[in-house]
């Protein structure tokens, strides 16, 4: 089953694998239509880099709980069925990983299929495709 792994000790947070993201899979540069999120926490005496990014559960509870079908776990990716989406926000607040996203000018929530692209792009590294 694909899925994208994040080595957090690498990643410097400059966000291109969401720039990249949200080009292959939208076709815009904004990363709040990317599939995947870097999000970089402050504390006293650290910066750290956390990525929310679908991990392909072998049961995901975001298909459970889709009440029309839109999201379906096929050849172990998670694939949404745009037409279907309601944007009950059930696959959301079922994600254990917080690794579904919503955008408002979108209809479907947007939900990593590990197509690898922002690994191909991330200039330290930090991300891999694994197979």
């Amino acid at each position: 089953m694909p899925r994208i792994e994040f080595n957090p000790g690498a990643c410097s947070g400059c966000q291109i694998c969401q720039q990249v993201c949200s080009l292959v899979k939208m076709g815009v540069l904004n990363i709040e239509k990317a599939r995947i999120r870097i999000v970089t926490e402050f504390g006293k005496n650290y910066t750290r880099h956390v990525a929310y990014v679908c991990r392909q559960c072998e049961d995901p509870p975001c298909v459970a709980v889709c009440p029309t079908g839109a999201l379906e776990k096929k050849d172990g990716r998670i694939i949404v069925h745009e037409e279907k989406c309601i944007l009950c926000l059930n696959c959301k607040n079922a994600c254990p990983f917080n690794a579904i996203f919503i955008h408002p000018e979108l209809k479907a929530p947007l939900i990593c299929d590990a197509c690898g692209a922002c690994t191909t792009y991330c200039p330290m590294g930090a991300l891999k495709l694994i197979k």
